[in-house]
């Protein structure tokens, strides 16, 4: 054998002896009822969290450094009408993507990290340490107590009609829907669509 086809079999054999991992995470998806409660506790990282027609939930993710993608685990325990989903991970350079049912009730805590949350009408709990949070609300006669606080950054809801910057930032709004709105943030801009 030739010195070229040896290094060829060599290159072959390292690559087979060290798989390249995906950046991607293999989706968790499981059917769950609508109407139902969605209990979330995220690790740090970029989420999304979508409401759909689909009476299911599908957690999937996306990583920039795969050599660090065996460090990031989703789950989601489901009971009834009733779901916990959990993720860990690395502390940056992580996006995750949450389906749900788009009628559900969710309470979510997240340690950092940018979260976005559109169509989803029902009761909303969210608690923040840092990052930006939007939050599509839907129309303000949907709930009947509204509570939300940012300690460092803007604080923008424009179906409230609240716009408020600076420290210590707050709100609070009744109304006569059948949903709450609660969203701590500590330090980021949260902005209620």
């Amino acid at each position: 054998m030739k010195a070229p086809a040896l290094a060829v079999v060599a290159v072959a054999l390292l690559a087979a002896s060290f798989p390249v991992q995906s950046p991607d995470g293999v989706p968790v998806d499981k059917p769950f009822p609508a109407g139902g409660k969605i209990t979330m506790k995220l690790a740090a990282g970029d989420y999304d969290i979508t409401g759909r027609s689909d009476q299911k939930i599908r957690v999937a993710w996306h990583i920039d450094r795969p050599e660090e993608a065996s460090r990031v685990k989703a789950e989601a325990e489901i009971k009834g009408t009733t779901a916990v989903i959990a993720t860990t991970g690395v502390k940056s350079g992580i996006h995750f993507t949450i389906d749900v049912p788009a009628r559900s009730d969710i309470d979510i805590e997240l340690s950092a990290g940018d979260l976005r949350v559109r169509g989803i009408e029902g009761s909303k709990k969210i608690d923040s340490w840092a990052g930006d949070v939007s939050i599509d609300v839907g129309k303000p006669e949907q709930y009947r107590d509204v509570e939300a606080s940012v300690r460092a950054g803007d604080l923008s809801a424009r179906p409230f009609n609240v716009m408020k910057g600076g420290l210590l930032r707050s709100f609070s709004w009744t109304g006569q829907g059948p949903y709450s709105l609660h969203v701590k943030l500590f330090a980021g801009d949260l902005t209620l669509r």
